[in-house]
């Protein structure tokens, strides 16, 4: 072969490969995707033709405050009032004589009525919530006898008084049994809160109070 030929050859085995070359190079590079198309956003969504819309939320509304109760008319149904029984034994005698004498022996027992005074209520209110202060529970009236019985009897054998006596000697019991009551703290201190508790009750379910609190006024 010629110089020429040869060249030639060359020539065409060196494009062979630059062309393989090049098919290889472009089948490694990533194909760019397509441009995205822009898309239209979508509508807001609205209020359908029936819809109505809540009121705005208004403040809760004060609550309605209950008149002040006058304690000095309140309602004698509830009661505020204990009654408790006491018993006590009392003799009478009579002055001797020629005839002897009268002399009586009695079993009394008597109902104590206490109560307290609500004319002296302090009264202190926070809405429906109230604080009362109360003086303590103290005799109302005088003991009222529910039972009496003769124990013991002597009579003068003329001129008897014993009626006078006997009569004498139920006075003298009904002044032991309040007396024995009014120097009892104990007794004082039941009554006050029977009445205390009959008074809070009758605030709230009757009245409508929400809470009462009661206390002892201090002296």
């Amino acid at each position: 072969m010629d110089q020429r030929t040869i060249n030639w050859i060359a020539s065409g085995v060196v494009a062979l490969a630059l062309v393989g070359l090049l098919l290889v190079i472009t089948r490694g590079w990533p194909t760019p995707a397509p441009a995205a198309a822009p898309t239209t956003p979508e509508p807001w969504p609205t209020a359908p033709p029936t819809f109505t819309p809540l009121p705005p939320t208004a403040p809760p509304a004060a609550p309605t405050l209950i008149p002040l109760p006058d304690l000095r008319r309140i309602d004698p149904a509830i009661g505020l009032a204990i009654k408790f029984p006491v018993t006590t034994v009392t003799t009478v005698s009579g002055a001797q004589s020629f005839f002897g004498r009268d002399e009586i022996t009695l079993k009394v027992t008597a109902e104590v009525r206490l109560t307290v005074d609500l004319s002296r209520a302090q009264i202190q209110r926070e809405g429906n919530t109230l604080t009362i202060r109360l003086p303590r529970a103290t005799i109302d009236g005088e003991p009222n006898p529910i039972e009496i019985a003769v124990i013991g009897e002597t009579r003068r054998w003329i001129g008897s008084q014993i009626t006078a006596a006997q009569n004498q000697a139920l006075a003298q019991a009904r002044a032991e049994i309040r007396q024995r009551v009014a120097n009892d703290p104990e007794l004082i201190s039941i009554a006050s809160e029977v009445c205390y508790r009959r008074l809070e009750r009758w605030l709230i379910d009757e009245l409508g109070f929400s809470r009462v609190v009661i206390e002892p006024l201090s002296s």
